[in-house]
């Protein structure tokens, strides 16, 4: 395997934070796995966008909401060889009251933003270990202090610290495993809050007067991926805007 650039997995990588983090691990030297649910267009852009800059991204539509989905990034992720680094970016973030909260989508959501990000650890494990990689999950700053999004999401992104913190204790010594909780950052999701919003948490909530690009969280990410003394952390990328 000699001379073989290393191999990550990004979920959700066909837009937003994920394609950032695609293209970031292309420029550190990594070839990249992405799963996408059905954004085809977007996920060959990334392809296209990953080439290039000379790297390499593979995808696979995969609805991770369901075990099947799992199975199959984690083998288009084997069939390109050893995994050492993943990358749990893939999220769901409708917004429901408890009023208007269903069965339906709190599963739904537990599925995509915690179980997902669990079962793709254990598939992957065996080479993660191997390699001694890492596990980064991309949680949210409504996963600390608590999220006006509603209760699945804010439940989810706070198991997701609790299952960063449970796999950085039984990972180790070989496997580094960190989250990052962004804040707003300038994706469709925030493209799509009305504008009024917009300023009103700019001006009352973000110390930085500054909404996160894509590519900064990606490489904030990466970097903390790359520290060899980190594991168990939790760090907000969020503006200061809970501190």
């Amino acid at each position: 395997m000699t001379g073989v650039a290393p191999l990550a997995v990004v979920t959700g990588g066909s837009r937003g934070i994920g394609r950032a983090f695609v293209l970031e691990a292309v420029r550190r030297g990594y070839r990249v796995v992405f799963s996408y649910r059905r954004q085809e267009a977007q996920a060959v852009e990334t392809v296209e966008q990953a080439a290039g800059i000379g790297g390499e991204a593979v995808r696979v539509q995969a609805d991770l909401g369901a075990f099947e989905g799992v199975k199959a990034v984690a083998e288009a992720a084997r069939a390109q060889g050893q995994v050492s680094l993943l990358v749990n970016n893939a999220g769901i973030g409708e917004e429901y009251t408890l009023e208007e909260l269903t069965r339906e989508a709190w599963e739904r959501a537990v599925a995509i933003n915690l179980t997902a990000p669990t079962f793709l650890a254990k598939e992957l494990r065996a080479d993660l270990v191997s390699l001694r990689g890492a596990i980064l999950n991309v949680s949210s700053d409504g996963g600390v202090a608590g999220s006006l999004h509603g209760a699945p999401y804010g439940a989810t992104k706070a198991g997701l610290i609790g299952l960063t913190k449970t796999l950085a204790r039984e990972l180790a010594p070989h496997v580094r495993v960190n989250a990052i909780a962004p804040g707003p950052v300038a994706t469709d999701m925030w493209a799509a809050i009305d504008p009024a919003v917009q300023e009103r948490v700019m001006e009352r909530e973000m110390p930085l007067k500054r909404i996160a690009q894509p590519e900064d969280i990606a490489r904030a990410g990466l970097d903390i991926s790359s520290w060899p003394d980190a594991s168990g952390i939790v760090v907000l990328l969020d503006g200061g805007r809970i501190m």
